[in-house]
């Protein structure tokens, strides 16, 4: 396909959508963002995705007879047939028609897939996984998700939604998910995970530098504010984000021994954050704990493209959508 043809890659995330016009070489041409503000629902939902995809193409020059087809990476679960949002914790959206409330706004092919499931094409396409074959992306935001490509394909499983690693069972007993079951991976490892525990190390009397910042709660704590507090060596956070590399690097070790993959990328706002620092971390967690057999030539390496991961492998799931 010529690279004169554009589409529009969107990445619906907990706190900002993003949306960007790219071609099939992933050149992008613009972006536009705009906060998901999930709490309002998806009536105010929809109105913003329209927003979004309008403001990118504006930005970019041109008018919707230019754009060829819209790809979506969405938080999940997922209806991929039907297009729709089955229920998602970090956004409150339940039974959400994202496909055909695009189609119906712009009359273009359409093609929705899981946000980190694009996130992985995106690298696998672009980034950290270009030659690959065997690739898992962990993504670790707001949430936590996951992807899976084996023999250059995403795996999607028998009800299309594979690849939930956020909500792999580490302590039955643990702290409850946001998706309301206690002790999975997200609720150690992801920032809404980070912030519980920090408040809980705060109301036990435990002393922060964030401690005004989650008294506040009007606004989602930022990863780069975390970072800084760690760099500052503020001791309660260095322990919770340490815990937090420590229970990803066993996950790691277990999706090592499980698929076998050829990379394992880690990439996410709380990862673009703290660098090479976190995937060290969790790479000496991993290795430590994983059979010799599956570390074979096998790379752990940090995402590269930041978070243009979502809009680049939802443009590959829109010139999918165009056959």
């Amino acid at each position: 396909m010529e690279n004169d043809t554009w589409v529009v890659g969107l990445d619906i995330g907990g706190t900002k959508l993003l949306a960007g016009v790219l071609n099939k070489k992933g050149d992008i041409a613009a972006t536009a963002k705009l906060p998901t503000k999930a709490a309002t629902g998806f009536e105010n939902g929809r109105k913003r995705i329209v927003e979004v995809i309008r403001s990118a193409v504006a930005a970019a020059g041109m008018t919707m007879e230019k754009i060829s087809a819209i790809g979506v990476g969405s938080p999940g679960p997922l209806d991929l047939a039907k297009g729709t949002v089955i229920e998602t914790p970090n956004l409150k959206w339940k039974n959400a028609p994202v496909r055909g409330v695009i189609e119906d706004a712009f009359g273009k092919p359409v093609k929705i897939d899981n946000d980190v499931n694009a996130g992985t094409l995106g690298e696998f396409t672009f980034g950290a996984g270009i030659g690959a074959q065997h690739v898992i992306g962990l993504f670790v935001g707001t949430g936590l998700g996951g992807g899976v490509i084996i023999n250059g394909k995403l795996l999607h499983g028998f009800n299309q939604n594979a690849a939930e690693f956020g909500h792999v069972i580490i302590n039955p007993k643990g702290p409850k998910c946001g998706c309301g079951v206690k002790g999975h991976l997200e609720a150690y490892v992801a920032k809404s995970g980070i912030e519980r525990k920090l408040r809980k190390y705060i109301q036990r009397g435990k002393d922060t530098s964030l401690a005004s910042i989650l008294a506040n709660g009007k606004q989602p704590l930022k990863s780069s504010v975390i970072a800084k507090a760690y760099k500052n060596n503020d001791k309660i956070v260095v322990k919770t984000i340490n815990r937090s590399a420590e229970y990803l690097g066993y996950a790691v070790a277990n999706f090592l021994n499980i698929f076998n993959p050829e990379i394992v990328i880690l990439g996410g706002g709380l990862v673009e954050a703290f660098g090479d620092m976190y995937v060290t971390r969790v790479t000496k967690v991993a290795t430590a704990n994983v059979f010799p057999v599956a570390l074979r030539n096998v790379q752990i390496a940090k995402a590269q493209l930041g978070d243009n991961a979502g809009i680049l492998g939802a443009s590959v799931l829109a010139f999918e959508a165009l056959g």
